[in-house]
């Protein structure tokens, strides 16, 4: 289970954004709890948040927003009540269970369907009128979602990134090896029949300096993330060695590279 968190000074749009969220023009959010808020929008229940803002003139960033993922896997079959618990039990870790707030499910993103999350906005000020303070509230919200995990035996953040890579990592090294030659574009329609994505990153000038890879659960690496070797300057090393070595164990090792090609 994944989570992030941070504090922000849009919580209207960023509200109205959560209640509204759409994938290919269906309704994809679901209020699922909502803590004393008790207006019908975004902009209503801001309005609501307000007044506690006013012995804080100088803080701009005055609501907190999160984002919880478990994994798909994680989620199937996991009922209204359930995400509710979810969230119920992540803000109780963060120590904002008396601050307003509601909890918004979004049934999957633009690029994973299947990837159901909360969205999660609360005001930073407290019911009792005390600043909740926000250094390092992305790790906090990160040990939050550990601490759920293990207490339900979920997979942790760190171990679904780990397991993603090493996925990602096999699928390319599969390719890579029954590819002649290294090509780009060949090579994301390759893992795009596997369940990846690529996305090319490019400059301002139009030049290629890399690209990401998404994973199957949603979540997007950079090649570099996966490894040294899978960068544009180096994969097609990479490649040579795959090649290399799958070709080794078909001839009980009696091949030896010699400048950069395969020789007997």
């Amino acid at each position: 289970m994944i989570a992030k968190g941070k504090s922000i000074s849009h919580g209207t749009a960023a509200l109205e954004y959560d209640l509204a969220k759409e994938i290919n023009g269906e309704a994809a959010a679901t209020e699922i709890h909502r803590h004393e808020l008790f207006g019908c929008t975004g902009e209503e229940m801001v309005q609501e948040m307000k007044p506690y803002f006013v012995d804080f003139p100088n803080v701009n960033n005055n609501c907190l927003r999160f984002e919880v993922s478990p994994s798909v896997e994680e989620s199937a079959g996991m009922t209204d009540a359930d995400w509710a618990k979810l969230g119920n039990d992540f803000m109780q870790r963060m120590g904002l269970m008396n601050h307003q707030y509601i909890i918004v499910k979004h049934s999957g993103t633009e690029k994973n369907r299947r990837q159901a999350h909360l969205h999660i906005l609360a005001n930073r000020v407290s019911l009792s009128g005390e600043l909740y303070k926000d250094n390092w509230i992305g790790k906090r919200a990160t040990e939050a979602a550990n601490g759920i995990a293990r207490e339900r035996n979920l997979v942790q953040s760190k171990d679904i990134g780990k397991a993603n890579r090493e996925e990602i990592k096999q699928a390319m090294d599969g390719i890579l090896a029954r590819m002649q030659g290294f090509d780009l574009a060949e090579f994301s329609r390759e893992l795009e029949k596997l369940g990846f994505r690529v996305r090319e990153a490019r400059a301002s000038t139009g030049k290629l300096n890399g690209y990401y890879v998404t994973s199957r659960s949603g979540t997007e690496y950079k090649a570099s993330e996966i490894g040294k070797g899978y960068t544009l300057a180096h994969i097609e090393k990479t490649q040579k060695n795959l090649k290399y070595n799958s070709i080794s164990r078909n001839y009980g090792n009696t091949l030896k590279p010699k400048d950069g090609g395969l020789h007997l």
